[in-house]
């Protein structure tokens, strides 16, 4: 029997427990970011050793224009080297996302001296018909890959995060899919044989468009994994929220399959498993709201995993040690019985 869910789903699913056990190439994993712990004051070393331990062994890592590059050819690669020795020293299996557009907000992560000098805010084209932004963006590419290419734990090179995707949290900046195109050609020159690539997609809430249709088909010619953000309940701008209608699973359904059909990776690049409030970077004035909750991750898994994908990275690895770090055990209990069945 079909059945609604708080996520907004139309389907009886079965127990968690028993639908992991069932499948055992069900892989968790979550996305880092060192800019997150700086929002939430942790210290991003400590807090990455803390979600390590957890066992989560997939993770997504970002290379932060800004802080790579803090002065115009002045590099500073401290914090994702230190990220990476981890990172292998655990045998862990990392996605490195490249470009100029990474997981965490703003997502355009511009160094201050290319604001000054160019028109990063551009919403009019996409930001790439710029042609000394679109110069510079590859000239870090080729950079970032030359410095970390061989580290054991990089797997995957992510190729911007939701490229051609407009959204209000990116202020409507977006890039064009023949840059995109013309970036996935530099990583696949530069990244070693066993290397895969990963353009990461959205769905828009409460339905797709035709937008989220053009962007996905871009990126199912591209990559060599297709992931996509799915968040179950954000702002709607006015006081209420977005949930996903039935039409948004139906559209993860079809694009899993086209997945498929291809020989290709299906992969959730982020299951929501932090809030997403009105007005706020970071939700941290209440212990519990309602955009999400271990119960709502669960069922989020639950949910993609019936609709066919394997791969699952949740989102919000930073917030969930912030809670357990003051002493509130909640999300961090419910991420370790999840990762353990």
């Amino acid at each position: 029997m079909l059945m609604a869910s708080s996520a907004g789903t139309v389907f009886a699913l079965p127990q968690l427990g028993a639908l992991l056990k069932n499948n055992h190439q069900l892989r968790i994993g979550t996305t880092f970011s060192q800019l997150q712990c700086y929002y939430l004051d942790l210290d991003y070393q400590e807090t990455f050793r803390q979600i390590c331990d957890l066992g989560l062994r997939k993770i997504r890592l970002g290379s932060y224009w800004h802080e790579l590059e803090p002065t115009e050819n002045e590099f500073n690669f401290a914090a994702l080297d230190w990220l990476l020795e981890e990172s292998d020293r655990r045998n862990l299996e990392i996605t490195l996302t490249v470009g100029m557009k990474a997981p965490r907000y703003p997502e355009f992560h511009f160094p201050h001296w290319l604001e000054v000098q160019e028109d990063t805010w551009n919403t009019v084209q996409p930001l790439d018909y710029n042609p000394a932004i679109a110069d510079r963006t590859l000239r870090l590419i080729e950079r970032v890959m030359n410095h970390t290419r061989d580290a054991p734990s990089i797997q995957y090179w992510q190729v911007e995060n939701e490229p051609l995707a407009r959204l209000e949290i990116t202020s409507d900046r977006f890039l064009s899919p023949e840059f995109v195109q013309q970036e996935v050609e530099l990583v696949r020159r530069l990244a070693r044989s066993h290397q895969k690539i990963v353009l990461t997609n959205a769905i828009g809430l409460p339905s797709h468009t035709e937008e989220d249709d053009r962007a996905f088909q871009v990126s199912l010619a591209l990559a060599d994994a297709i992931g996509i953000n799915v968040y179950t309940r954000v702002p709607d701008g006015n006081e209420g929220y977005l949930e996903p209608q039935q039409p948004y699973w139906e559209t993860l359904k079809v694009w899993q399959s086209a997945i498929q059909r291809q020989g290709k990776e299906a992969w959730i690049a982020e299951a929501q498993a932090e809030p997403w409030e009105p007005e706020q970077l970071v939700a941290m004035d209440a212990i519990h709201y309602p955009s999400a909750s271990p119960e709502r991750m669960t069922e989020l898994v639950q949910t993609v995993r019936r609709l066919g994908y394997s791969t699952i990275m949740l989102w919000g690895s930073e917030y969930w040690y912030w809670h357990q770090k003051n002493g509130r055990d909640h999300w961090w209990q419910s991420i370790q019985e999840l990762v353990t069945v």
